[in-house]
């Protein structure tokens, strides 16, 4: 919770960092019976929990649109192009602090099937129905 208390309970401060930028908002509780004390408390606890969703939205988009390293880069990130003795398509991540890595053979599956089971592998692992199509879309090619 980002709601704040400051000068001995005199004013709240809402405060989150959206893409980089502060996003702040004071209220004040001086002269305030009780009640509206109350009141003013549950308006600030409800602007943090907006500007909270909208913080992890910005941050999924940007994890979704962040640049992969170009040498192994499938466009997706997430799956790595390996080529340890034969080429294969690797899926690296990290849900609720555990790691997931399964690779997923081209010589053994073909390009196209190894690729529609890592995207689905991925897909599963970040809590998605199916896999989005831009993924299917943009199966690399595999020389």
């Amino acid at each position: 919770m980002a709601v704040y208390e400051l000068n001995n309970g005199q004013l709240l401060r809402v405060a989150r960092s959206i893409d980089g930028k502060l996003r702040q908002h004071y209220f004040s509780l001086i002269g305030l019976s009780k009640t509206r004390a109350r009141q003013v408390y549950r308006e600030a606890k409800a602007l943090d929990e907006s500007w909270q969703e909208e913080q992890e939205k910005a941050r999924a988009r940007r994890v979704r649109d962040a640049a992969t390293d170009t040498r192994h880069s499938t466009g997706v990130r997430g799956i790595n192009l390996v080529r340890r003795p034969s080429p294969a398509f690797r899926v690296q991540v990290q849900t609720d602090g555990r790691s997931h890595v399964r690779e997923f053979s081209i010589k053994r599956l073909g390009a196209q099937k190894a690729w529609a089971q890592a995207t689905k592998f991925l897909a599963e692992c970040r809590g998605y129905k199916s896999a989005p199509k831009a993924w299917s879309e943009r199966m690399p090619s595999v020389d």
